[in-house]
């Protein structure tokens, strides 16, 4: 089994993003350029043997911050690890580009993301009162330098 993480498209992104079973709204490529703006910003995918499985994406928030808006993997691909090396690689590119931090939002209905940022040293710095409990967004963010 080949395992590519790659930067990608959109459109890539899209492909991955409408055949996850947890996002039932479908977004567009426009809903992306507005949410991303001219920000700086970065869209991986993950390949396995040359198929897409899985797919990242972020932007800057500010000149020290950037926030990990998408990503999931299809669930034919999990149990692979794909979610923690993109995780890495996003978190690398971030650094190098020299943010500070990194922000995610998930929800309770996520566990799995949650267990995933929390083995990765995300910290809890915000939870969203106003929705049903596993609605809630829950902000992580990770100091990315000491």
């Amino acid at each position: 089994m080949n395992i590519h993480i790659r930067p990608g498209t959109i459109a890539e992104a899209l492909i991955v993003e409408t055949a996850l079973p947890e996002f039932s709204a479908t977004r567009a490529e426009i809903d992306y350029r507005q949410r991303m703006g001219d920000a700086p910003s970065l869209i991986l995918v993950a390949e396995v043997d040359g198929v897409l499985a899985g797919y990242k994406v972020g932007y800057a928030q500010s000149n020290t911050l950037f926030y990990s808006w998408l990503g999931g993997v299809l669930p034919a691909y999990r149990r692979l690890g794909l979610a923690q090396r993109l995780l890495e690689h996003q978190e690398q590119w971030a650094a190098q580009q020299g943010y500070d931090a990194l922000e995610v939002r998930s929800k309770n209905k996520f566990p799995g993301m949650l267990i995933l940022l929390l083995k990765n040293g995300y910290k809890i710095v915000g939870v969203e009162a106003n929705a049903p409990l596993h609605e809630r967004k829950i902000t992580f963010r990770k100091e990315l330098t000491p």
